[in-house]
Order: C-alpha cells, then structure tokens, then sequence
C-alpha cells in the first residue's frame, strides 16, 4: 500500500479527487494535464486497493481508506518505543567486528 500512496501521479489524483469530489476520467486528464491512459492506469491501481471507488462513470476517493493508510504508513516511521536501548554513537569507539559488544545493535564498541 505504501508503494501504491506514495506514488506521485496516485498521490495527486487522491488528493484531486478527496479535494473535488467524485470526477470523470476526462475531467482528472483535462485539469492534472495528464494522458488519460496514465490516469487511467493509476485510477486502476487505485481501485484494486479499494482507495478509489468507480460507480456511474466517476471516480470517488475513499476518504477513509485513505486516512486509515495513511495513518498505518505514518505509524511504521514512529520512533520505537522503549523496546529499544539508545546507542552509543562516539565513532571512535566503534570496531569492524560485531561480535565484540553487544552494547548497540549492529554497531559495536572496541574492547581495548
């Protein structure tokens, strides 16, 4: 879904359609300046995830599909919580090998 949102093209006919309201294919194409085979093609996409609806010739944004991968996408980028201890980050410290400290995950402290 992240793939899906983050496109540039389906990005903006999402918000064209959440800010305007239901549209034809044609009316998208004429005011994005876009060929109607790519809005088309992106409108497809977005029908198949259930972002966008398509009934009586217009296409639809669902808001709340919309919202709630949004706030999915936007919650895998949080900061973790508690389950994580902070690390050292003084690069002097640091040895090529990790298996000398188990101080940061992935980065490892000399043992001199």
């Amino acid at each position: 879904m992240a793939n899906i949102l983050m496109n540039r093209t389906r990005s903006r006919l999402i918000r064209y359609l959440i800010t305007h309201g239901p549209a034809k294919c044609n009316e998208i194409t004429a005011t994005l300046t876009l060929s109607a085979s790519t809005v088309r093609k992106h409108l497809s996409v977005l029908s198949e995830a259930g972002v966008v609806i398509l009934g009586s010739g217009m296409y639809e944004a669902r808001r709340d599909m919309v919202e709630k991968e949004l706030a999915d996408l936007a919650a895998t980028f949080q900061p973790a919580g508690s389950d994580f201890r902070p690390c050292v980050t003084d690069d002097s410290h640091f040895s090529v090998s990790p298996f000398h400290s188990s101080e940061c995950p992935g980065k490892s402290k000399r043992t001199n």
